[in-house]
């Protein structure tokens, strides 16, 4: 297949997602300024510049040869089948606490391992944490893609504000109640067209504090 007939496919697919309000392929333009809010993002902290802050999800997004923005509602699928969408690690890696969708917080209520910050958030009491903790945004799960041809090693990212506030502007929907998702992937096709058209990737990420 050609990679533009793979990207119509894969458009046709996001467009049928519940809840989609609107998406925009990332071209360079658009790419450079996504990430360089990401970037600030970053600088700024978490809880107002009281905790370090890596979106880790993101960067993983961000090295795959395609992107696409989406803007959903609030209650969107993306998000309801996440089970991962923020995590405190320590400076070695270690997950030493995390928000918990409904169904894993209830199975850990009355657990000692874990203390329960609010109704949806632990931290565990048998990981102590090394070093400072950092707030982290992971990878999350993206279905909606899976078994197309030519779409390969698909990851997903939820931005963080500054981010979101660029991805809903540039797609006239900074309104209450809506959020934006990135969506990563490769693409592989016959011979030299696999290298047509690849984008470059950022020389830096997270790190640029």
């Amino acid at each position: 297949m050609r990679r533009e007939d793979i990207l119509r496919a894969v458009e046709g697919r996001l467009e049928a997602i519940p809840g989609l309000r609107s998406m925009a392929h990332l071209d360079a333009a658009f790419r450079d300024e996504v990430i360089e809010a990401e970037r600030q993002a970053e600088k700024m902290g978490a809880l107002g510049g009281l905790m370090p802050l890596c979106n880790e999800g993101f960067w993983c997004a961000m090295v795959r040869e395609e992107q696409y923005a989406l803007v959903f509602d609030g209650g969107s699928s993306v998000i309801d089948l996440a089970t991962d969408l923020l995590q405190l690690k320590d400076e070695r890696g270690n997950l030493v606490g995390e928000w918990l969708p409904a169904h894993r917080a209830e199975d850990l209520r009355g657990d000692d391992r874990v203390q329960f910050i609010s109704d949806d958030f632990v931290l565990y009491r048998d990981v102590p944490p090394d070093g400072e903790p950092r707030v982290v945004l992971p990878e999350v799960e993206f279905p909606f893609l899976n078994e197309m041809e030519g779409v390969n090693n698909v990851t997903s990212a939820s931005p963080s504000g500054l981010a979101d506030e660029v991805i809903r502007s540039h797609l006239g929907l900074s309104v209450p109640g809506l959020l934006s998702h990135i969506v990563g992937f490769d693409i592989s096709t016959a011979g030299p067209m696999a290298l047509r058209d690849r984008r470059r990737r950022p020389h830096s990420g997270p790190s640029d504090r």
